[in-house]
């Protein structure tokens, strides 16, 4: 069962309040007054009923007059129900399936039988506890406190302690066990035994009734001791009638030990732990040193395809081709500035045709014509004055020159035509340059060729280098883009080298790790072949073989103590001389006729005292003897019927005290595991064993001291006294499983024991939810917690 919600109409402080809880531990904190205490008791009411006035218990009237009651919303076995109790005095009960919104018929009896064996007793003393239990146990005294503690497992424990301290008070004010007692039942025995003086002074008067007497209290005697034989007959009638029942029983328990194997070598858990551990560890190393021989290798290949890049060279040969294609280019750009000079000296930047050797004759040599017509003039002057016929002779020579003359100035001129009105000199100068310009456009064709050819082996040898470095080839920026590939040329030379560094290193880690998982194997499988060897075993399943074994031989031995243990010793006895269940027929059915012959002899004494009383009776004749006989008579009645009230008091402790330890002895051996494992946490490893024997029970520390429980602290008391509830409820889980109420039950414990605590519920509300209500609270893990 597990609580989702309340929904509180009127409670105590609470009204018209809803609350929302987990499934697992559910702690609720709060300031004092704050109504935890409250909401406890309304979770009690709803399953239980809620309280009345008597007693003067505190039955939570709502403070603001609202409506008395609520409803709780619980998981009963995934089927979830709506719980609704109404008002206090006739509380009305209605319970409906929320699946389908269908009201039970019946709201009590469903509620009972979902809930039983439990009721409000039950429940408040196996899942409901404060710290006002938890102080109560200060109040006991050392005795008391054993017994509660060794009676835990019984419930209502509590109550029949108290019962029997009552049973024992009473009965000690009844009688004392000495001499000079003052008390009722001693005074009374002093008054009888001096009456009985008196009647017995009597000599003369009583001398036949006593003898009488005697005679009777022999024959009574008698009879009490065949009534005693009766009885020995009935028990031992009844004994082998069981005898009977369990024959089979016990034939099953031989049949058993046949069975049971004498030298079967017991497996250590731990051993078996440790093998487990030793085998997940050596299937590690073995992944561990594959894993590592496969990186190994791939490192290896890692390291074998880590070729260099290496284009120095190329980039050499093309950084001098470039040089020498940079040279073409100066070369040519040098020839095109001449050119350009050149033809920029010219309109339209024509270039003349070169003078030929005549006109280069005619602008070089001096104009002849005027030293002819000189010659003519001189001549034609002399001829004038001496022969003058020789004038025709200096005029043609005069015409002569002047033609000279004109056609020499005729054909500089046509030269300065050509060369756009040059001076002589300048036209002189530019026919070097005229000469060389078709040298030039020779050598521009050929440097240009050059330079194409140049161009197209760089672009050929830097192409693979750019594809492999991604850079963009630009044919008119060689040097950039060679600058730019032996930049990165270098880097990747470098970072070549650092991978290769870092590859070498890798494969000297990888290797080191290979030898330590190497190492460590080998002393894992030492290890593990040590633990074989203890066993004389040579696998791991035959060690759990031969663990199953020892489990089956331990389980088998377990069971024939469990049904020797439903026997004595003298029953064991008796069984073991019966030859067969045929035997033990007949040896019952002569016990039986022996016990009913003895019943006819105890009827026949039986008459006989009868007659002997009647005639006793007739001999008390003296009024002052019958009197006295009366007297004594009505003493010994009544000192009969106190003792008897003492006897049955004491014996009624006794039976109480024995039922509360047969009922612990039924659970405990059931808690004791558990609520070891609980006190050994909760006391910090400092006792580590609950020791339980008949009526005692022993503590064992980490250090093999066996301490009582009236030795403990008082907060150590209390953690016992918590662990020891805690397994019980575990233990009926598999009857009743419902909430846990926890009321501020680690007061007295530390800050170190109270985080453990909450730890070992946070494991418990796994199985079972817990409600935790405390005023203040704290813990590493997430925790649902509601704060009111």
């Amino acid at each position: 069962m597990r609580i989702k919600q309340v929904e509180i109409s009127g409670f105590g402080r609470w009204s018209q309040k809803k609350i929302n809880f987990s499934d697992d531990l559910q702690v609720i904190a709060g300031k004092n007054e704050s109504g935890k205490s409250t909401l406890r008791a309304f979770i009690v009411g709803i399953l239980f009923g809620f309280p009345s006035k008597k007693g003067n218990t505190n039955v939570y009237d709502p403070k603001d007059g609202s409506h008395y009651g609520g409803s709780l919303i619980a998981d009963f076995d995934n089927t979830v129900v709506k719980i609704t109790r109404l008002g206090r005095t006739k509380s009305e009960l209605t319970i409906t399936y929320l699946s389908n919104q269908l009201t039970v018929a019946d709201p009590e009896k469903w509620l009972a039988d979902q809930l039983a064996p439990l009721n409000r007793d039950i429940f408040d003393n196996i899942f409901n506890f404060s710290q006002q239990d938890l102080a109560k146990m200060s109040q006991l005294k050392a005795v008391d406190l054993q017994k509660l503690l060794l009676n835990i497992g019984a419930v209502g424990s509590t109550g029949w302690l108290e019962v029997i301290n009552d049973l024992e008070k009473d009965a000690n004010k009844q009688f004392a066990q000495r001499a000079t007692g003052k008390r009722p039942l001693n005074i009374a025995a002093k008054q009888y035994q001096e009456h009985t003086d008196i009647l017995l002074s009597k000599d003369a008067e009583v001398t036949t009734y006593i003898s009488a007497e005697e005679n009777i209290a022999t024959l009574q005697q008698t009879l009490s001791q065949n009534h005693e034989e009766v009885r020995k007959l009935t028990r031992d009638v009844q004994e082998l009638k069981n005898m009977v029942q369990q024959y089979q029983l016990y034939q099953s328990a031989q049949v058993l030990q046949t069975k049971i194997m004498s030298s079967v070598l017991p497996v250590a858990d731990e051993d078996i732990l440790s093998l487990q551990r030793l085998k997940v560890v050596i299937e590690m190393h073995q992944k561990k040193v594959s894993e590592l021989n496969e990186l190994a290798a791939d490192s290896r290949l890692t390291a074998d395809s880590v070729a260099e890049y290496d284009a120095t060279a190329t980039l050499a040969k093309i950084q001098v081709a470039e040089h020498h294609l940079q040279e073409l280019v100066h070369q040519k750009s040098a020839i095109k500035a001449n050119e350009n000079r050149l033809r920029e000296r010219f309109p339209n930047k024509k270039v003349p045709e070169l003078l030929t050797d005549t006109e280069q004759k005619t602008v070089t040599n001096k104009n002849n014509s005027i030293p002819v017509i000189l010659v003519g003039i001189i001549i034609g002057i002399v001829a004038f004055f001496t022969f003058k016929p020789l004038v025709v002779v200096a005029l043609l020579i005069i015409i002569y020159g002047y033609y000279i003359f004109q056609a020499h100035h005729k054909i500089l001129n046509k030269l300065q035509n050509r060369y756009h009105m040059m001076s002589f000199s300048e036209i002189q100068l530019v026919q070097s340059d005229m000469k060389q310009l078709s040298e030039w456009q020779r050598q521009l064709v050929v440097i240009e060729a050059d330079i194409f050819d140049q161009k197209y082996q760089i672009m050929r040898q830097l192409q693979p280098i750019a594809d492999h470095f991604k850079v963009q080839l630009n044919d008119d920026e060689f040097e950039t883009v060679i600058v730019a590939l032996i930049h990165n040329n270098d880097q990747q030379h470098m970072q070549t080298q650092n991978n290769a560094l870092l590859v070498a290193q890798k494969q000297q880690q990888i290797l080191t790790e290979i030898k330590q998982h190497q190492d460590n194997l080998v002393q894992q499988v030492s290890n593990q072949q040590e633990i074989l060897k203890k066993y004389h075993v040579l696998t791991e399943q035959e060690l759990l073989d031969l663990k199953q074994k020892y489990v089956d031989q331990s389980q088998k031995k377990q069971r024939h103590a469990d049904i020797m243990q439903q026997f004595n010793p003298e029953a064991i006895k008796k069984l073991h001389e019966v030859d067969n269940e045929t035997a033990l027929n007949q040896q019952l059915v002569l016990l039986q006729k022996k016990l009913e012959q003895t019943q006819q002899q105890s009827l026949i004494l039986q008459a006989q005292l009868s007659d002997m009383q009647a005639q006793q009776h007739q001999r008390t004749s003296d009024d002052q003897f019958l009197t006295l006989q009366q007297n004594l008579a009505d003493e010994q009645t009544i000192l009969i019927d106190q003792f008897g009230d003492y006897i049955a008091e004491k014996m009624v402790v006794k039976w109480i005290d024995h039922a509360l330890q047969l009922a612990t002895q039924n659970r405990f051996p059931k808690m004791k595991s558990t609520a070891t494992n609980y006190f050994k946490r909760l006391t910090g490893g400092k006792y580590v064993a609950i020791q339980f024997v008949k009526d005692d029970l022993s503590l064992i520390s980490e250090t093999g001291q066996k301490y009582r429980v009236i030795e403990l602290s008082t907060g150590t008391q209390e953690q016992l006294y918590i662990a020891l509830r805690l397994a019980l409820s575990l233990v009926v889980a598999d009857i009743i499983a419902v909430p846990m109420l926890i009321d501020d039950g680690f007061v007295n414990f530390d800050a170190t024991r109270r985080q453990t605590m909450i730890d070992i519920l946070q494991e418990i509300a796994g199985q079972q939810q817990i409600f935790y209500f405390t005023t203040s609270f704290s813990h590493l893990a997430k925790i649902n917690v509601i704060n009111l």
